[in-house]
């Protein structure tokens, strides 16, 4: 990312902020056509940021829904996806931008206002969210540009992830330290996640550090454990009113791009995800008696065909069956509740995959993600703040009982869906296994798969579909947990794959990371050469990440 274009994404998002936001500026002694950063009152550069951290629109599609939740497993092999591992460069291009927008612009925002005091608080909040999209930027890739990206460094070097990770513990640390509850509010709803609220910044940002402390757990064990007792110590998450959602809108840069997507050929059930809730917590598939008592429970799901006698209560709302927003390929299809095998490709959207079937004819995300416009988007939730805790129990990075804090987490995320209190005491108490063996009981470890971790990771892949995909994906690199399915079928241009990888699961049949952009070996050849050579040899999506080992 040269000069030149750093500067016009700093410009172009000032003028967008101008745009988006004039309702204030009658008391402003500036020119709306020659806005300059230290002119602009921060609170619309940080909208903006905000809007542009998460995908929106058809950013969401290309970035999330075919290459991460792919990559996953939550969804299959919808058409233009990374079903064969083959990941399109630009959706890789897409997510590199919006990162970079989202750090040039806060970096301009905290350069104009760290010596104003009247605008302390809306600098610490910029700067814990340029963490938050940086974090998932590099546990995505690697080493990055991050210390020089933002200034006046036409190449800038590329950091190595560990430096990151330390620079952004400390700066999560400093900001916490610097936000102050006592001062007026004077960001108000342009703060799209709390609202302004100086006390709920600091427990996301040290929210993001026990995230932070957890994935790196395995490579740097001493620092993982005093940064999340650190985190613990200084205040995370007490419960769902603290976690992070971003506002949504109506313009497609705020619009809830689930919605926005809906009728779009995508969002399709994997059969990896049918196997880790299928069985598990030993409850029948819903019945007419079931939608008494939760509305979330529809027509179709109850006449669902190819239903599991028993899964886990949110699965049927997460995923419905085959035909209510677009047609199957094949009309006696609709109603399916199944999935589709990771791997089997095609290049068409609409035509067959390469075992025969049609993607359309599988069960698809259900209405409690798309049915509003402005359905609030899931950064942080309570219930992921609460299966890192029985992680680091289970690890040691902390005290504390995992068992309450795994429950709490299960507990947390079935309320979100309206499951009935009863329900969920039963889940909890249930020894009956999903398809690999894992219960919902976290005293029950009897069999294959059913450790500790392997409930709380299964927990935690469930509760953060759909949006904490990134976090779901990083998981199953660093733990290799839940099982999944490694794909069917792989591009052998860009994925060497060993048939004993393949056929005995192991973490070299998944990929580690994705690509750096093909712009970069133009606008910034030596700097990018350089972090490849650091991280394998070469620009491979087999070359693991810093924090995972194996």
């Amino acid at each position: 990312m040269n000069k030149l274009f750093k500067t016009i994404i700093s410009i172009v998002g000032i003028s967008m902020a101008f745009a988006g936001c004039t309702g204030d500026f009658d008391n402003m002694n500036t020119d709306p056509n020659n806005p300059t950063p230290g002119s602009v009152d921060p609170k619309f550069q940080l909208i903006f940021i905000q809007g542009r951290g998460i995908p929106y629109a058809n950013q969401w599609q290309q970035i999330d829904q075919l290459m991460i939740s792919t990559l996953c497993e939550y969804s299959a092999n919808d058409g233009l996806s990374a079903s064969d591992y083959n990941i399109d460069s630009r959706y890789i291009d897409d997510l590199w931008n919006l990162s970079y927008t989202v750090l040039t612009n806060a970096n301009s925002l905290i350069s104009a206002n760290e010596d104003k005091p009247i605008y302390n608080n809306v600098v610490q909040m910029a700067r814990i969210w340029k963490a938050y999209v940086m974090l998932r930027l590099t546990n995505c890739i690697g080493d990055v540009p991050y210390s020089e990206a933002a200034d006046d460094i036409d190449q800038p070097k590329y950091d190595t992830q560990k430096d990151i990770y330390y620079t952004i513990f400390d700066e999560l640390k400093d900001a916490v330290s610097k936000l102050d509850e006592s001062a007026a509010n004077n960001v108000g709803s342009y703060d799209l996640i709390y609202g302004g609220d100086a006390a709920k910044w600091k427990k996301f940002a040290n929210s993001i550090r026990l995230r932070m402390a957890v994935r790196i757990s395995d490579v740097d064990a001493a620092k993982a454990k005093t940064e999340a007792e650190a985190a613990i110590t200084a205040g995370v998450f007490a419960g769902e009113d603290d976690a992070a959602y971003m506002k949504q809108g109506e313009d497609k840069f705020s619009q809830n791009p689930i919605y926005y997507h809906k009728g779009s050929a995508v969002m399709h059930m994997s059969t990896a995800y049918k196997r880790l809730v299928t069985g598990i917590g030993g409850q029948a598939w819903p019945t007419a008696a079931d939608r008494v008592s939760n509305a979330n429970i529809t027509e179709a799901i109850i006449a669902a065909k190819n239903a599991p006698a028993t899964v886990d209560p949110r699965a049927p709302i997460q995923f419905e069956p085959a035909g209510m927003i677009d047609d199957p390929q094949d009309p006696a299809m609709k109603g399916n509740w199944d999935g589709t095998d990771p791997g089997h490709v095609t290049s068409a959207v609409g035509a067959a995959m390469d075992n025969g079937q049609f993607v359309s004819n599988f069960a698809k995300i259900g209405p409690w993600y798309y049915g509003t416009i402005d359905r609030k988007y899931q950064l942080f939730k309570y219930s992921e703040l609460c299966f890192l805790k029985a992680i680091a129990i289970e690890r040691g990075l902390i005290a504390g009982n995992a068992k309450d804090a795994y429950e709490a987490g299960v507990r947390s995320n079935m309320a979100e869906f309206d499951i009935p209190e009863a329900v969920i005491t039963d889940y909890l108490a249930s020894t009956a296994p999903n398809y690999y063996g894992t219960t919902a009981k976290y005293d029950d470890t009897t069999g294959d798969c059913n450790t500790h971790m392997d409930k709380i990771l299964t927990q935690k892949y469930i509760a953060q579909f759909q949006e904490c995909s990134f976090e779901t994906w990083a998981d199953h690199r660093q733990f290799h947990k839940p099982t999944l399915i490694p794909f069917a079928s792989v591009s052998s241009s860009v994925f060497t794959m060993n048939p004993a990888d393949q056929a005995n699961n192991t973490p070299n049949a998944y990929v580690k990371r994705i690509y750096y952009p093909s712009s970069e070996y133009t606008v910034n050849a030596a700097n990018v050469k350089e972090a490849e050579s650091r991280m394998g040899g070469t620009n491979s999506i087999q070359n693991n990440v810093w924090w995972d080992v194996d």
